[in-house]
């Protein structure tokens, strides 16, 4: 075996140990809730941390008048509730937002820890089938766009079709009908005609 394909194997299977330990799979675009153990008394804020290559504080949030200060990454994807314990909403999850997040407090000289509330949030991209049906729900919808057109227009034409055909057959037809009956008239009155002329022309006998 190469040093190539040690390194692949090596990488496979920390992936594979990360997926199996992570506490939380989302996909991108997904939300996920973290909630914080209550704050111990004396306790001025709550910070919500996250590591992966580097630690950066998500967001904190002073207790006393429940004001909230966000890291620019999670601008406006971020909610909280606070109801003795801190709920903490993050919406549209993002690739790079993988990694452990736990929660801490600060008192009025150090900071304070918050017993067992860390979790691990591995985000994947979108599976397969997914992204397939999207795109596939997006190609029928144009389909669909474009067969109103052509079905008004194929529905046009065989009514212009229609019309042309009883056109070129039923007038001819109806011509044909009045000729015969016109016909048909004319020699009703050349018969009428020829009958009274003949009694005209019989000699009266004395």
């Amino acid at each position: 075996m190469t040093s190539l394909q040690s390194i692949i194997l090596l990488v496979v299977l920390c992936l594979s140990d990360l997926v199996a330990s992570a506490d939380e799979i989302k996909y991108q675009g997904d939300n996920i809730t973290i909630k914080c153990p209550a704050p111990p008394e004396g306790a001025l804020g709550v910070n919500l941390y996250s590591r992966r290559e580097i630690s950066r504080r998500v967001m904190y949030f002073f207790l006393k008048n429940k004001k909230l200060t966000i890291h620019l990454d999670f601008e406006k994807r971020v909610e909280v509730k606070y109801d003795k314990t801190l709920t903490i909403n993050i919406m549209n999850l993002k690739s790079t937002d993988t990694g452990a997040f736990w929660c801490t407090c600060n008192n009025l000289f150090d900071s304070c820890t918050m017993g067992d509330s860390g979790v691990f949030l591995l985000v994947r991209d979108p599976p397969i089938s997914l992204a397939s049906s999207t795109s596939a729900s997006s190609k029928s919808g144009g389909m669909n766009d474009l067969l109103i057109p052509v079905t008004a227009l194929t529905v046009g034409s065989v009514f212009l079709l229609l019309l042309l055909v009883v056109g070129l057959w039923l007038v001819p037809k109806v011509r044909k009908l009045i000729r015969n009956k016109e016909q048909e008239v004319e020699e009703e009155e050349k018969r009428c005609n020829n009958g009274v002329y003949e009694v005209m022309t019989v000699p009266r006998r004395m």
